[in-house]
């Protein structure tokens, strides 16, 4: 089981790149349409699945329509949307996976129950990707904005090798290195604490649910030239919080979890908007530079969680895996200063 929902993050950092040139030549449309297909396809091939092997193969699917989602999204946002505009935008579909993934995990053990059968529950998501495959296709056909697919500079696929777009992908690497591990290892942070099993993972939803919040408030309303000062401001409270979580008391835990979730939540989408606001990703090379981005992102989102294993078994305690990610919060807020006074941004 660990080795099949392992697939689809090695599919994904192959793929995405790739996906991003994609979009970049064949336009929105057609990529996050075939995204919400292959998602689908995803679904019911492991409802199918007979092994290891075969459930291994439908995840890993699952790899190949994920980068023209989420690489598609902030293409569509760039194309669809004026500068002005984008934060909220960037906002809301960052929002809307957080309540999506959210959604899948409460009604699915109902779905079993009221289905029979696990395999049931697959094949119901399944068909919603592809429906919502569907709904997009009606949509994007009666979107009164750009026509025509830009053409593109195929010289600008070296993007990487601009100093601010590798400020941005080291910045990606960190939030995705932070968030996965947190993820994974903040319910075990807290149980070692005062709080009980189900307490901490109450603990940690909520913190979720209030970085959901934020990201519908802190994109939309942070102009463009303070989005690194705002960043640097949020990492280092970043740097602080982690330390709370080895604290024996509740209280400070309770609020400490809450402004982790806002800048896990938030992070993401402000370090898009970053990108999309860079002098050197025009607006025709989108779904190369968001390519670039989410493959350096889940990069640290695979080390992440394992670098804090490592440490967590290596040490009485999670001091030393607190220490990590602090200092990854501090380096992040680094890199935002960087950004800061380098004078990256379209409207510097």
């Amino acid at each position: 089981m660990g080795a099949a929902l392992g697939a689809w993050p090695f599919v994904y950092l192959a793929v995405s790149t790739l996906a991003g040139k994609f979009l970049d030549r064949y336009g929105i449309q057609v990529g996050l349409t075939l995204g919400a297909v292959l998602i689908g396809v995803s679904g019911l091939l492991r409802a199918a699945a007979q092994s290891g092997l075969g459930l291994w193969l439908a995840v890993a699917v699952f790899g190949l329509g994920g980068p023209f989602i989420s690489i598609g999204a902030p293409k569509l946002v760039t194309e669809w949307f004026s500068s002005e505009e984008r934060g909220l935008a960037v906002g809301l579909y960052s929002t809307a996976s957080s309540l999506g993934a959210i959604t899948a995990l409460v009604v699915a053990d109902p779905l079993r129950a009221l289905t029979g059968h696990w395999r049931w529950v697959m094949i119901i998501f399944g068909s919603i990707s592809l429906i919502s495959g569907l709904l997009w296709v009606a949509v994007s056909s009666s979107n009164p904005s750009k026509k025509n697919i830009e053409s593109v500079d195929e010289r600008q696929d070296g993007l990487w090798r601009d100093p601010a777009v590798r400020r941005i992908l080291f910045l990606a690497f960190m939030i995705f290195f932070v968030g996965h591990a947190l993820s994974g290892w903040m319910p075990e942070m807290l149980h070692t604490g005062p709080w009980s099993t189900r307490g901490a993972a109450w603990l940690t939803a909520g913190g979720i649910a209030v970085g959901v919040i934020g990201s519908l408030i802190i994109p939309s309303r942070v102009k463009a030239h303070k989005r690194p000062q705002v960043l640097i401001l949020m990492f280092a409270a970043m740097a602080l919080a982690v330390w709370a979580l080895m604290a024996s008391s509740q209280t400070p835990q309770i609020f400490t979890v809450a402004v982790i979730g806002i800048v896990r939540v938030s992070s993401v989408p402000m370090a898009m908007l970053l990108l999309m606001s860079s002098r050197s990703v025009p607006d025709a090379r989108m779904g190369v530079a968001a390519g670039l981005f989410f493959t350096a992102g889940e990069l640290g989102g695979v080390s992440g969680p394992w670098i804090i294993g490592v440490a967590r078994q290596n040490s009485a305690d999670f001091g030393s895996s607190v220490t990590i990610l602090s200092v990854v919060a501090v380096l992040s807020a680094f890199a935002c200063w960087r950004f800061w006074k380098s004078g990256f941004l379209q409207d510097a």
